[in-house]
């Protein structure tokens, strides 16, 4: 696969964001790592999933209370996953390296692989997003067509009507399926994934085997349940985090308004570096404290792609810096004020394309 080059910067607009951003630290006398109150934070989310999953042996013999248990931890391992997962492995919680990388391990603790989502975040979506077979993180099957000029099937006119179902195995599918996948995979976008080490797949079946046994098989030994019973609150849990997880990932880049740049014969992108960033992240929900709390940052998703070294903690406060620098230079900053409309706003975007593959075939 071919590198791509950005187009050069035609304007001060990153140089004046940046001087700005920089003295907003500067001058509150700030640190771009994770503050008291993030970490306070991390350690109260990570202590309501152990209460929850403690209380599927003190209460699981109801297996109402079972499933709501299950339910819970499905949706709070995906907000785990936003809040410490994504700045541990852009190194933006702590200020030591190694510090983040143990926390990458929170992967592992809900039943992925940490070596596979770094190689995807970092190695292929954050290099080029939203680039067609360069980000892998936009297109993961061809079950949907999410890029306009990407292949199109017959199917694809319904998608806008089954993705929906498809997306609640989306975490599921990622646990026992995609991160085997990627494993095989020679390359994940535009990452080289061919030196796979054979360390990482005996660590990834370790701990898939380990969570699966914690999910199902203990509860069912411990609580005298039968294995169904687990199994189907297990799916329940894959389900609830499914939901969570597309939630907010189909509201940051997939939207009605996004936009898919295309390099040229000489393997150049239209738009310079931070450019392409603006105009292919969008945000959602910045001034509601309840997602700005949850959501990790992933709400302030522009700001994040602009400066992904600074932590998540931050970003409430920097994005309103950015908006104002990217107003004076005519550049175009997308944000939906609600959660539910940056949704709806990617089912149009597949209603469209799905409209644009019939208008294709019956041609």
């Amino acid at each position: 696969m071919k590198t791509l080059h950005f187009a050069p910067e035609k304007s001060d607009f990153f140089k004046e964001l940046k001087s700005k951003i920089d003295a907003h630290f500067e001058q509150n006398n700030l640190s771009v790592f994770g503050n008291r109150k993030m970490k306070i934070k991390l350690v109260i989310m990570f202590c309501m999933y152990l209460v929850a999953y403690a209380g599927v042996f003190v209460y699981g013999e109801n297996v109402t209370a079972l499933y709501f248990l299950y339910a819970f931890l499905g949706g709070w391992s995906v907000l785990l996953g936003l809040n410490i997962g994504n700045d541990a492995a852009h190194g933006a919680i702590f200020k030591k390296p190694e510090a983040n990388k143990r926390l990458l391990f929170i992967f592992e603790i809900l039943g992925t692989n940490s070596y596979n989502w770094v190689n995807r975040h970092l190695g292929a979506h954050h290099v080029y997003p939203n680039v067609m077979n360069y980000d892998s993180d936009i297109q993961q099957t061809s079950v949907v067509k999410i890029f306009p000029k990407d292949k199109h099937q017959k199917y694809h006119v319904f998608q806008f009507i089954y993705m929906p179902l498809i997306y609640m195995l989306y975490t599921l599918r990622w646990i026992v399926y995609r991160d085997f996948k990627d494993a095989k995979s020679k390359r994940i976008g535009v990452f080289d994934n061919s030196n796979y080490p054979m360390r990482e797949v005996l660590k990834m079946i370790l701990f898939k085997v380990l969570y699966l046994a914690q999910m199902i098989a203990l509860p069912s030994l411990l609580l005298n349940l039968s294995l169904m019973t687990t199994v189907w609150a297990f799916l329940l849990l894959t389900i609830f985090g499914s939901l969570v997880i597309t939630l907010v990932l189909l509201s940051t880049h997939v939207g009605e308004d996004a936009n898919f740049p295309e390099p040229n014969a000489e393997n150049t992108l239209p738009h310079s570096w931070s450019y392409h960033q603006v105009i292919t992240a969008a945000d959602f929900g910045t001034k509601s404290h309840t997602i700005n709390l949850l959501f990790g940052g992933f709400n302030h998703h522009v700001i994040h792609h602009l400066f992904p070294h600074i932590c998540h903690i931050h970003y409430a406060q920097l994005t309103p810096i950015l908006i104002e620098t990217a107003e004076k230079y005519g550049l175009q900053y997308r944000s939906e004020k609600y959660l539910l409309a940056a949704v709806l706003s990617h089912f149009k975007l597949l209603k469209r394309n799905a409209k644009n593959s019939y208008q294709t075939a019956t041609k």
